[in-house]
């Protein structure tokens, strides 16, 4: 790959080797240009970089103007903030919302479908035993629980036999 060069600085990058042979077509280039100067040709060798680490979710990589190492133009990258410190407090508070809110859903979900599966033991030609009410009870008020949203197994009662 290559960078175009106006001046002596880069103006466009990566630029493949069909971009120098069609910008000077009188001129019979070899097949590999590994090792030609093409900068009489406007051009010069270009070579990518990764960018830093960084957190994608809270910043995010810049390219800026490929610097020449070594006869070379390498690829930099800039990292840089995407929210300022009050939007990134805004955001996280609005994620930890988001997060009890699925939470409750995923609890209330389960709920129901534990009670839904005993639902027939409640019907009026079934006599429902005072276990089996207790744990129907039990689930109707998990919303209740001190640990609630945040249950563990030991928090949910137990279905009586």
């Amino acid at each position: 790959m290559f960078v175009k060069l106006e001046n002596g600085v880069p103006t466009e990058w990566p630029v493949a080797v069909q971009r120098i042979r069609f910008e000077h077509k009188s001129v019979s280039f070899p097949r590999d240009m590994s090792n030609i100067d093409v900068r009489p040709y406007g051009f010069a060798p270009f070579k990518y970089s990764d960018p830093q680490e960084h957190d994608p979710q809270w910043q995010e990589a810049q390219e800026l103007t490929p610097v020449e190492v070594d006869g070379v133009f390498v690829q930099r990258w800039q990292i840089v903030e995407k929210y300022t410190a009050e939007e990134k407090e805004v955001l996280v508070a609005q994620q930890a919302e988001a997060a009890e809110l699925s939470a409750v859903a995923s609890v209330r979900t389960l709920r129901n479908i534990l009670l839904a599966a005993t639902d027939y033991l409640a019907l009026s030609d079934q006599t429902l035993t005072p276990e089996m009410a207790a744990y129907r009870q039990a689930l109707r008020d998990i919303t209740t629980h001190a640990n609630f949203p945040h249950l563990q197994e030991a928090d949910w009662p137990v279905k009586p036999e």
